[in-house]
């Protein structure tokens, strides 16, 4: 799995640094660190150049398990790098202007260009609440138009998230039956350590629906509990028929996840009712977006669609709880990747 983390040096997003090192990457994982210079925003702390960003990403890789680190070079090629050899363990970009493309687009085409699986930030970043993106969404700019429109799984960490990799993970996952749910919990069954981590599984819908769905997800959650000895709980939550998963069905399983140590909301970016409908981004069921890049390798600008269901936008804006944001990769013929373990 490739694994992008954005990090501009301020604690959450370090916070998410942490998290991917220590609880989410498995060995084998590539990682990707992508830092966005923007002279002049930090006024005159050297806490935010890139030579100190280098040696604090030097320090929290120093007990990484079979992590490989990637940076990409001006060509926009990838290489293998350590701190050993004297190559930057970073990627690093600049800002040139003010009215130069914003840094949470240069995220956003970044995670495009180098084909990544998961971007990993922290709900906002250096400014936190005092942005005008953060009074209205509850996420910084950049961590908004990544789960807005990122092409790959967004993992956002919110304050208060722990970080510690000798206490239990809960990935709570809601599952409505659409494809971006099923690889919600496909993600939670890769990401669960063994004997460690526990599973909640939320099944939405009207009873002659859920109950095939709940069987589906028992029957998998039991494959991983027999290979990983991870704890599970399949939970149905019946609608009447002709109502839709509504976010707020959610909040009970958003509260429990703020005062847990350690503990994740996970979701489809798209429901089962929004999966290929008119002005939901086609008939695929995510849509990446693909960008140029400029002559130093950057991502150049890419308007993309927006690609969220309603009980997404909930989420995203109401649950005070760190957040997984699942969007299935694409196959060059527009199909969606799922391994075959996830299947029914």
């Amino acid at each position: 799995m490739r694994i992008l983390v954005a990090w501009d040096g301020s604690e959450l997003s370090t916070l998410a640094l942490r998290c991917t090192i220590r609880v989410l990457s498995r060995p084998g994982d590539q990682l990707l660190v992508y830092h966005v210079r923007n002279p002049g925003r930090y006024g005159a702390s050297e806490e935010f150049e890139v030579e100190k960003l280098e040696s604090r990403l030097s320090e929290e890789l120093r007990n990484a398990q079979g992590l490989h680190v990637l940076s990409q070079r001006k060509s926009g090629e990838m290489d293998e790098v350590d701190s050993c050899h004297g190559k930057m363990l970073m990627t690093v970009h600049q800002k040139e202007k003010a009215e130069a493309i914003k840094i949470s687009r240069m995220i956003v085409n970044f995670a495009a260009v180098t084909n990544a699986d998961v971007l990993v930030m922290g709900s906002c970043g250096y400014k936190a609440g005092r942005s005008n993106c953060f009074q209205r969404t509850t996420l910084g700019s950049s961590a908004h138009l990544a789960a807005l429109e990122a092409p790959c799984s967004v993992v956002l960490i919110r304050p208060g998230c722990r970080v510690d990799t000798k206490l239990a993970t809960v990935f709570m996952v809601a599952v409505d039956g659409s494809l971006h749910s099923q690889y919600a919990l496909q993600l939670c069954a890769t990401w669960a350590r063994p004997d460690k981590d526990e599973i909640v599984c939320r099944v939405f819908g009207p009873s002659e629906f859920t109950e095939p769905l709940e069987r589906m997800c028992t029957d998998q959650l039991q494959a991983v509990m027999r290979d990983k000895k991870v704890e599970y709980a399949v939970i149905p939550t019946e609608l009447d028929e002709s109502a839709d998963v509504h976010g707020d069905d959610l909040s009970e399983a958003a509260q429990q996840c703020r005062f847990r140590q350690q503990a994740f909301l996970v979701f489809g970016a798209r429901g089962r009712h929004s999966e290929g409908s008119p002005g939901g981004g086609g008939s695929s069921p995510s849509s990446p977006i693909l960008s140029p890049t400029t002559s130093d390798g950057s991502p150049a600008a890419q308007e993309g669609p927006t690609t969220l269901g309603h009980v997404a936008r909930w989420c995203i804006k109401e649950a005070q709880c760190s957040l997984i944001i699942a969007r299935p990769k694409m196959s060059p013929t527009g199909l969606a990747l799922l391994r075959a373990a996830s299947l029914p």
